[in-house]
């Protein structure tokens, strides 16, 4: 099932390849497939045979006085091809990931190397000149591929058809003529050994590359991973010559059969007792330091007629105590022993930010009913935007009651509520969904006309990430942040624009967990995590369409550093986005800054 597994990461909208390290076992994905594969294969022939043998009896044609033929499972096969390549075209674009690693979008590849089996007597029949070109054709496709192919290739859809067809090509001219055309070239010596350990190597080079740069301490360049690609190799030889082969071929395991199914089995079994043993043994990551104490912010309230340096006086007052909490917490080196979340519940907190659907996945539009604290109030505050948006909730609904306010959330995952034109690379398509679900909820909230309209987004857009046409603070992007602000003037709200909480460039559990007594080696450079000049671009765009811009900064930062753990709270439980549990602490500040921002107006 480790296919299964790898597509739900692989579609899994807080989860980067860039920032989190790859399974040693993300190879096994294709063995996941050829299994599931062999489960329906055998099934699917006898039925085929059950089917013609009802045929014949419908009949009355004793199975004596039938000639045996190849058609129907020919047949059979070629229909499960045709059907899983189209499924593998529509996935391919609409879920890459899926279409990447499922079974349904692959067996088609797996289907025609058994209509290669059932029709190799006829590729017998070609002659030494035709079956040449056809397999030097095949194997020039799939060179083709390995030159052609580069990581934003739409995989597998048509692409996979190269290296499919062109590996068919080659077996169907090796039938006719194993010793001509591109079979000279693959009957040498040096490939017959690579053919001998192909498997075996294919087992060991993922893990390879995976370890070997984290045992040297940094990433590989194209001549060490040439290396470990050859130790790979080496390594593929002796399980081949000491396990692999002594296991396959010894008399007293192949006979008789049972031996050797009962030797498979105890060694699964022996796997999965040390699997289920060591999610026993291995121990969390738990910090060593001592327990710390938890954030406390405390405002008093402004009276409501007061000036708006009243408002000021509060929101600095608030700040500064933070600003103690972060300058107390940058100078800690173990990670503490009360850390909430904890290191190990930190994963799961992907799933809480959706906030039970109130942040739209990539493939919803719409917006469902997500109001908290005094839902009767005549004071609305709308928190809109991507996952940068919905991570501040928390925040807001710890206010919410105390003021009786109405916290609505309107969210969707990667879809800043700015007009640009919206990609998904996830699924390596126009984002559609984004520009339907900002068309509703701009529509939506000129109707309601909240109060206060909070905007926050990641700033990540058209990097590495995230490719897009735009990137943050951009022309495009600033143009369309002062669109969007003087829109949501013109109805009557108070907006206000959330700064982006500094980035930390790394799996921040990750980190921890590896520098238990070391949290500054988790700890960004204050100068490195936050984009000065961008924020007071944004500032300015803000300004210009009438808004109130928030940098945020101060809450994550000392004028140096910026810790990931502040007190006894986790900031960051990914690469990218605060806890809930950081964003619950700073709901005191939060509410003396929309205080400030209501007050304005």
């Amino acid at each position: 099932m480790s296919n299964y597994r790898f597509m739900l990461e692989g579609i899994n909208y807080f989860n980067s390849a860039n920032h989190l390290a790859p399974s040693p076992f993300l190879h096994y994905w294709s063995l996941g497939v050829e299994e599931q594969f062999y489960l329906i294969w055998a099934p699917l022939i006898l039925g085929v045979a059950w089917l013609i043998r009802l045929t014949r009896r419908a009949r009355k044609r004793p199975a004596s006085q039938s000639n045996p033929t190849q058609r129907p499972y020919v047949a059979t096969l070629a229909l499960v091809a045709i059907m899983s390549f189209g499924i593998s075209l529509v996935g391919t674009n609409i879920a890459p990931a899926a279409a990447f690693y499922s079974l349904p979008t692959r067996a088609w590849q797996l289907a025609i190397g058994g209509l290669m089996a059932l029709t190799a007597i006829h590729w017998r029949r070609l002659s030494a000149v035709p079956a040449g070109v056809i397999g030097w054709t095949g194997l020039a496709l799939i060179i083709l591929a390995c030159i052609w192919f580069s990581p934003t290739t739409p995989f597998p859809g048509t692409a996979a058809l190269l290296p499919t067809v062109g590996t068919a090509l080659i077996i169907g001219a090796g039938c006719a003529a194993p010793t001509h055309g591109c079979g000279r070239l693959l009957g040498l010596p040096l490939m017959r050994a690579i053919g001998r350990i192909s498997y075996s190597w294919y087992l060991w080079h993922w893990p390879v590359l995976v370890f070997v740069p984290l045992i040297v301490g940094h990433s590989l360049g194209l001549a060490a991973r040439i290396a470990a690609a050859l130790l790979a190799a080496g390594l593929a030889w002796l399980t081949l010559r000491f396990i692999e082969n002594p296991l396959r071929f010894s008399p007293k395991i192949r006979n008789p059969p049972w031996r050797s199914l009962g030797l498979g089995a105890l060694a699964t079994a022996i796997a999965v007792c040390v699997g289920l043993g060591l999610l026993k043994a291995v121990p969390t990551s738990i910090g060593h330091g001592k327990p710390a104490r938890a954030i406390s912010v405390t405002t008093a309230p402004v009276w409501p007629a007061a000036s708006l340096d009243a408002y000021d006086t509060a929101v600095r007052e608030a700040v500064a105590q933070l600003q103690s909490a972060l300058a107390t917490s940058a100078d800690s080196d173990a990670v503490p022993s009360n850390l909430v979340p904890s290191l190990a519940d930190a994963a799961a907190e992907d799933e809480e930010i959706y906030l039970g659907g109130c942040m739209r996945t990539f493939l919803q539009t719409g917006q469902p009913e997500c109001a908290v604290g005094d839902t009767n109030s005549p004071t609305t505050v709308a928190l809109v935007g991507d996952s940068h948006a919905a991570m501040w909730n928390p925040a807001f609904r710890r206010i919410a009651d105390e003021r009786h306010w109405r916290i609505e959330t309107l969210a969707k995952a990667g879809c800043p509520l700015l007009d640009l034109p919206a990609s998904i690379p996830a699924l390596l398509r126009t984002y559609t969904e984004c520009d339907q679900w900002r068309s509703q909820i701009t529509d939506r909230l000129r109707n309601e006309r909240p109060r206060l309209i909070v905007l926050s987004m990641w700033r990540a857009y058209g990097s590495v990430d995230w490719p897009a046409a735009f990137s943050p603070y951009d022309r495009a992007w600033l143009d369309s942040l002062t669109r969007t602000v003087r829109e949501f003037r013109e109805i009557g709200s108070q907006v206000v624009v959330l700064g982006p909480i500094p980035s930390p460039a790394e799996m921040v559990p990750v980190c921890l967990s590896a520098h238990l007594d070391d949290v500054t080696a988790c700890e960004p450079e204050r100068s490195a995590a936050v984009n000065e000049p961008g924020i007071a671009a944004e500032a300015a765009a803000v300004k210009a369409g009438d808004g109130q811009y928030v940098d945020v900064t101060d809450l994550f930062c000392t004028a140096d550093r910026c810790p990931v753990i502040v007190g006894d709270t986790l900031v960051y439980f990914d690469w990218a986005h605060m806890t809930l549990e950081y964003s619950r602490a700073l709901g005191p500040v939060i509410g003396a800054l929309a205080d400030r921002a209501l007050a304005e107006g």
